[in-house]
């Protein structure tokens, strides 16, 4: 009798994975598998990323290595109008607990909904990569020739930019050759910490995705425009109150351009930002060129790129110096167009209240980077 019992529960045991696939229900309902994204693999659901690795060099100093940046990318798409999409950024090794080593740091750079309506006007919440200069939403490694990134995008429109809210955007087709892009949100916005013992600091202030530290909410947007293919030209703002109480406002105008014609391209974007609170306003800008040759010469899909960028930003407009400009040469060779090694010298001099001309001071990376 026993053994009929054990048979029968046996029998029934190894019966319910088959029932459970034929069914194409998991055995237990709510479960890990049970999720929809499990049902769209393979057709719906994308991952990938970028890696960056770097090794710096700066006269006078010590030399590092740094594993700057790790950036997993997921896209799904829901269904045709109604797509979700994250990128999750882990800086310098990021964060090891019980770790007296502060520098790394994990976060959600992007995540965001898109609802298409269609071509020109879409939804679009979450976490944003505000449009504050075409710099920010192209800041990928690989994307960018250079190691660093221009002086003017990490102090006045601070790369990265990332910021929870919501806004509309699309694309237009004012004629046969041209496009024009916009993109309009509303967001949190920057907090007080802008103001950094009297001195305008505006990377400092880079505002919660949690919540406002105000009752006022920021606008940003950007509108691009194509004339034809080869020219792109954008300009940018970003303005609202930045203070706890609400009465401060801190505003920021951008304008870009890029210029390509055959193995020359010539790139630049200029910054301005005015602050409540503040006597002076900062200003800054940047000009690149770009070279490309040596195509299919060392392997099918490789190219070599020659570069050059100045760069300047004047902290405070309200006193004689107070700035700082930089010479930045490069050479990089790309296997293919999405990995890429990187050789920069920079010297970067900076000139103090009084005037006076600071020393340059010299800095040599060297950096891999992929998408993957």
């Amino acid at each position: 009798m026993r053994f009929k019992l054990l048979a029968s529960f046996l029998s029934l045991t190894l019966a319910l994975p088959t029932i459970a696939e034929e069914n194409k229900r998991p055995e237990l309902p709510s479960g890990i598998y049970d999720k929809p994204y499990i049902k769209r693999m393979g057709r719906n659901v994308a991952i990938g990323g970028y890696i960056d690795h770097e090794f710096e060099w700066t006269e006078g100093k010590d030399s590092t290595f740094d594993q700057h940046r790790f950036i997993p990318f997921i896209f799904s798409e829901i269904t045709d109008r109604i797509h979700v999409s994250c990128e999750i950024e882990f800086e310098h090794g990021g964060l090891v607990k019980g770790s007296s080593n502060t520098d790394g740091e994990i976060k959600l750079e992007y995540a965001v909904l898109d609802f298409t309506l269609k071509e020109s006007f879409n939804y679009r919440g979450g976490v944003i990569l505000s449009p504050l200069g075409r710099f920010n939403l192209l800041h990928d490694s690989p994307l960018n020739d250079l190691t660093e990134r221009p002086t003017v995008n990490r102090q006045i429109m601070p790369s990265t930019l990332s910021e929870a809210g919501m806004g509309f955007f699309g694309t237009f087709y004012p004629s046969e050759l041209s496009v024009a892009t916009y993109e309009i949100y509303l967001v949190n916005g920057f907090n007080e910490k802008v103001n950094s013992d009297g001195k305008l600091r505006i990377r400092s202030g880079r505002g919660s995705q949690k919540s406002d530290n105000n009752h006022d909410k920021a606008l940003v947007g950007r509108f691009g425009f194509s004339p034809r293919l080869g020219i792109d030209l954008g300009a940018s703002f970003h303005t609202g109150k930045y203070d706890d109480e609400g009465n401060n406002r801190l505003s920021i105008l951008g304008a870009d351009a890029q210029f390509t014609q055959g193995s020359f391209e010539l790139q630049g974007e200029y910054g301005q930002a005015t602050a409540d609170g503040f006597n002076g306003d900062q200003r800054g800008a940047y000009a690149q060129t770009n070279f490309h040759f040596g195509h299919d010469h060392f392997l099918s899909e490789s190219v070599f790129t020659a570069i050059a960028r100045w760069d300047w930003v004047d902290f405070d407009t309200s006193v004689s110096g107070d700035s700082e400009y930089g010479i930045t040469f490069g050479l990089n060779f790309r296997p293919v167009e999405d990995a890429v090694f990187k050789l920069d010298y920079n010297t970067t001099y900076k000139t103090p209240a009084n005037g006076d001309k600071g020393d340059g001071v010299g800095r040599l990376f060297f950096l891999i980077a992929s998408y993957f």
